[in-house]
């Protein structure tokens, strides 16, 4: 702070010195004071950097085939903007149609045969479910059957029996009362043999029904034998045997398993297959890659070309137009101020009144020598929403590095000192320094932050005398040096 209010000091000095300098010059001439001066004014402050360049795209994409075959059409010309997806051009390709048509019926068919195979699965799940359902019922009934024999005789099935044996004596009965009488019919001869043979029948019969009935009732009253429990038990151990069987084999066989998994395979590799086809059949239709402009048509109708999956026959060339943008070159001198985000004003030579707004999206950290000059490329992104920018236009762009409104200005010149700046206020006939704070200067104007008012005059320096070059004041504090003459030619006084 001490050495600033030094060198303003000495500042002061220096003006007043050739403040009163020039006054006793001008007193002894007898000529009044005359001074260059200069309004202190308000107004717009624009500090900028210019360069030049073109209009270029984001980036220039090579469509190539990846389908051999002849060029039927192509669908765009040179100069056309294309979106992405768009068909540019169409391929005839024979063998990857009849590719198609040949992996489609191989589909067909390895379908066919996994329907089958299912389907005959199913139908052998469904008997298998049948026999275990028979086993099962047959099971139950062989456990009951078992039970029943364990458990003996219950009483009402002893009464049961009983009544049945009295059925069978009444119905035996009868049938010996119905007999006697057809024999004595007979003797007398009232009924033929076949009519007393016939009674003789269910004679025999009412008493085969009377024998069992007795021995029905016998057995109910002894119960079941050792052999009857051993029946009963043998049949429940047949029946739980069918039924593991039968369960067995409702299970999933392993082999059938393998078949419907291998008719499974053999659709899935049909499916990829069929994909790969069309896959193959979709590329003779070639499609854009990006949204662009077409700059190069590289084929024409009837052409032959050949596909590959790394690099085919050049078709078109697309050139990415959006964002649109600009490459300029910017002077080492200058590019220090030129920052991604800086907002930028282009003009094309080719449209005249027109100007456009963009924005610094990166600075080259590689420079570029041309003729001599030591360049930085910049790539500023340009809103062109009407399209009216070609590639390849030239452009003059301009960096807004200080943009202000609304400041107080002074000629550049009005400013002095290094470190502490001042500037000299004309009051009448006086010089008056005073120290200020200077902000932005354009090389032509400068900025005063703080020290002066709108309106007032500053100094500017001495008046021009007819051809008299400007000259800035002297100080006569200062030494004094006079030039050194040059051999050969004469001094001026």
């Amino acid at each position: 702070m001490r050495r600033v209010v030094v060198i303003a000091l000495l500042l002061v000095v220096a003006v007043g010195g050739v403040y009163a300098f020039t006054r006793s010059r001008n007193g002894a001439r007898g000529d009044p004071p005359r001074w260059r001066t200069a309004t202190v004014t308000r107004g717009n402050l624009i500090v900028s950097v210019s360069a030049s360049g073109s209009i270029r795209p984001v980036a220039e994409v090579e469509v190539r085939s990846r389908a051999t075959g002849v060029v039927l059409a192509v669908l765009v010309g040179e100069g056309q903007r294309v979106t992405a997806g768009q068909v540019l051009v169409q391929i005839d390709d024979p063998d990857a149609a009849a590719a198609v048509r040949t992996a489609r019926g191989s589909l067909e068919a390895a379908v066919a045969r996994l329907r089958q195979a299912e389907a005959e699965r199913t139908s052998q799940a469904a008997q298998d479910a049948a026999q275990v359902r028979q086993a099962q019922a047959a099971l139950a009934a062989a456990r009951a059957r078992l039970a029943q024999v364990l458990a003996g005789s219950r009483a009402e099935e002893v009464a049961q029996a009983e009544q049945a044996v009295r059925v069978a004596e009444a119905d035996l009965a009868f049938a010996q009362r119905d007999f006697e009488r057809g024999q004595q019919l007979f003797r007398d001869g009232f009924i033929s043999q076949q009519q007393l043979d016939q009674a003789k029948t269910k004679l025999d019969q009412a008493q085969a029904q009377h024998r069992s009935a007795v021995e029905r009732l016998n057995l109910v009253k002894a119960g079941a034998t050792a052999a009857q429990v051993a029946e009963a038990r043998a049949a429940v151990q047949q029946a739980e045997a069918t039924l593991q069987q039968a369960r067995a084999r409702a299970l999933e066989d392993p082999v059938r398993r393998q078949e419907i998994a291998a008719a499974r395979a053999q659709v899935n590799q049909a499916r990829t297959t069929v994909a790969n086809a069309e896959a193959h059949v979709a590329e003779t239709q070639i499609k854009a890659p990006v949204a662009g402009v077409v700059v190069r048509r590289s084929v024409e109708v009837g052409q032959s070309v050949i596909g590959s999956s790394s690099g085919g026959t050049p078709v078109l060339t697309l050139a990415v137009d959006h964002p649109v943008q600009a490459k300029v070159m910017v002077d080492e001198a200058d590019v220090a101020q030129v920052r991604a985000g800086l907002p930028a004003e282009l003009r094309a030579e080719g449209l005249p009144g027109e100007a456009f707004r963009g924005t610094v999206q990166a600075v080259s950290p590689n420079a570029q020598t041309v003729n001599n000059v030591v360049q930085y490329e910049v790539t500023v992104r340009v809103d062109d929403s009407r399209r009216l920018l070609r590639f390849g236009m030239t452009v003059e762009a301009e960096f807004i590095l200080i943009q202000r409104e609304g400041v107080l200005l002074v000629p550049r010149e009005a400013v002095r000192g290094e470190q502490a700046k001042a500037v000299m206020i004309v009051e009448g006939e006086r010089l008056i320094p005073r120290l200020v704070r200077v902000g932005g200067t354009d090389g032509r104007q400068a900025e005063i932050v703080e020290g002066v008012r709108e309106g007032e005059v500053v100094y500017l320096g001495a008046a021009r005398r007819g051809g008299e070059a400007p000259s800035q004041p002297r100080n006569p504090f200062a030494p004094q040096f006079q030039r050194r003459p040059t051999p050969g030619r004469s001094q001026g006084p």
